[in-house]
């Protein structure tokens, strides 16, 4: 790697690690991370393997989706508020990084436009072999089309549409009668964290 290109990576390292601070609200943020979580640490983030434009905006949707929780995820309510059986668990994961990274796009369109930019990324290049039956596709999966429809407004393929459409009647069912109060209380992580448990 030239000296020019390694000058420009660091650079975007510092800035990307700069604006997760002063997102969060937490100018000590990379103190905070525990060194052997690597994902978690906003100073390890990994820049030597950026070699197309997706993997920049995925590391700009990725460091603001990290200093959103910092900001907008409080731990101890998370875990009053977290299902006991692990598929609940997973959609339940998916939900509240929906509603910190929704808030964050109210917050600054620069963050909505890294969420919509990565997101129409990933839509854009899933691929499936067959689509079937429901069963070809994970509930996570879809539920995690859902919440991006419904709560970032993100335009699904085709392919995407297809996804959801064997999920999206079983979730309209569970969740339309909440809908608009998640989207009320999407500031309140308690109210929300509490109205999932009722799906």
């Amino acid at each position: 790697m030239s000296d020019k290109i390694a000058n420009l990576k660091e650079k975007f390292r510092l800035a990307l690690t700069s604006t997760a601070k002063v997102i969060s609200d937490d100018i000590g943020l990379a103190n905070k991370s525990p060194k052997n979580d690597k994902k978690k640490d906003i100073e390890s983030i990994e820049i030597d393997n950026l070699t197309k434009p997706s993997d920049f905006i995925k590391l700009r949707a990725e460091t603001d989706s990290f200093a959103l929780k910092k900001k907008f995820s409080n731990e101890t309510v998370y875990k009053k508020n977290l299902p006991s059986n692990n598929s609940s668990k997973s959609l339940y994961n998916i939900a509240e990084k929906i509603r910190y990274e929704a808030l964050g796009s109210k917050m600054l369109k620069g963050i909505e436009k890294n969420f919509q930019e990565n997101y129409a990324h990933i839509i854009n290049t899933k691929r499936k072999d067959q689509l079937n039956t429901k069963e070809d596709v994970p509930v996570t999966e879809a539920f995690e089309l859902y919440m991006l429809k419904n709560f970032h407004q993100i335009k699904l393929n085709p392919l995407t549409s297809k996804m959801l459409n064997f999920w999206e009647k079983d979730f309209e069912q569970s969740i339309e009668k909440h809908k608009k109060f998640l989207q009320k209380n999407i500031e309140n992580q308690d109210n929300m964290g509490q109205d999932f448990l009722k799906f």
